[in-house]
């Protein structure tokens, strides 16, 4: 019996330290300094895995704070040179979890003096019966011992970042910057004519502007991330939706210090290969974003208000307008 329980003992010994030991080398929650073994942290539960990285660094070098969706986890927290920023943004991320995780940091400590805010024209695109059914909460992360000892889940995490396994195409590096895949697949887009017309739902706006009343002595910036031509045509225009939520975006920024639009159809969203699916921009063009952010003049992007919002609105459809003209596409118009 002794000889038996000895044995049990042995082997459940040497799986939880197994599991330990790849846990903690790839590290997949990110509760220490990341993948050891080859540097790609992929975001697999960024919500939790952000939440972790803030938790355990020096919380109180932050005097910049972003928020946004997977577009904006592709802007560096480096590229932006004049401040220490912890970008707090993650994948499908919704205007009232901008809002709840601003509360959270702010309860750690942190009060910034700038904050960078992405604005999605799909927060208002969504049926106000199912988008708040569950109640927003931040990520709680567990005690690292709890998740990496005897977590097979979290194992199995780890395995498929070791072996390649992860569908994503985006990845974190060493240092937790946002980067796309060497083998990312190419972009092929093409405008769908299936009009429809459909309606905003502007209840997400408050959640934009309560930011504001967080944090009313930080400077905020707020930005539109580039989207393809394709995709404004056949998300936004084609629905019937691009005079409403371009309201919607021009009336959540208004509490804004400054706010910019680089979704308009540009040098950077009416070509294809800086791009893999015409929503989510390489680090590049993100680095070139990031220094207009700063105060860089440039071509790149619009302060939404130097213009009314009729003539924002009317910006916008005159570029799409001129491209699909240009592309012998009028027809669409």
């Amino acid at each position: 019996m002794f000889a038996y329980l000895k044995t049990y003992l042995t082997m459940v010994s040497t799986l939880v330290s197994f599991i330990g030991v790849v846990n903690v080398a790839v590290d997949p929650l990110w509760y220490t300094q990341g993948n050891k073994l080859n540097q790609v942290n992929v975001p697999y539960n960024e919500r939790l895995t952000k939440t972790n990285l803030f938790l355990h660094s020096d919380k109180q070098k932050y005097d910049c704070l972003i928020f946004g969706s997977s577009r904006v986890t592709l802007l560096g927290s480096k590229a932006l040179k004049n401040n220490v920023c912890f970008n707090y943004s993650f994948s499908a991320g919704t205007a009232e979890e901008f809002a709840k995780y601003a509360e959270y940091v702010k309860g750690k400590g942190v009060n910034p003096q700038k904050i960078y805010v992405g604005i999605d024209a799909y927060n208002f695109t969504f049926d106000k019966k199912t988008a708040f059914k569950n109640k927003v909460e931040v990520a709680e992360p567990k005690p690292v011992y709890q998740s990496y000892l005897f977590s097979l889940d979290t194992l199995q995490l780890s395995l498929k970042t070791i072996f390649r396994l992860n569908t994503e195409i985006r990845f974190y590096d060493q240092n937790f910057q946002g980067k796309v895949f060497e083998n990312a697949p190419k972009y092929k887009p093409e405008f769908v004519n299936k009009k429809t017309q459909e309606r905003c739902n502007f209840s997400r706006i408050a959640y934009y502007k309560q930011i504001r009343h967080i944090f009313p002595n930080a400077k905020i910036i707020g930005y539109v991330p580039p989207i393809s031509v394709w995709k404004v045509f056949n998300e936004s225009y084609a629905r019937g939706l691009l005079d409403c939520e371009l309201e919607a975006i021009y009336e959540a920024s208004k509490s804004y210090d400054v706010t910019y639009d680089f979704s308009y159809p540009s040098e950077i969203t009416t070509v294809t290969y800086n791009t893999y699916d015409g929503s989510h921009y390489h680090p590049d063009v993100n680095n070139q974003i990031a220094q207009v952010l700063e105060g860089k003049r440039s071509s790149l992007g619009i302060r939404i208000h130097q213009y009314n919002l009729n003539e924002y609105q009317q910006f916008h459809k005159s570029k799409l307008k001129e491209y699909l003209y240009k592309e012998k596409q009028g027809k669409l118009w």
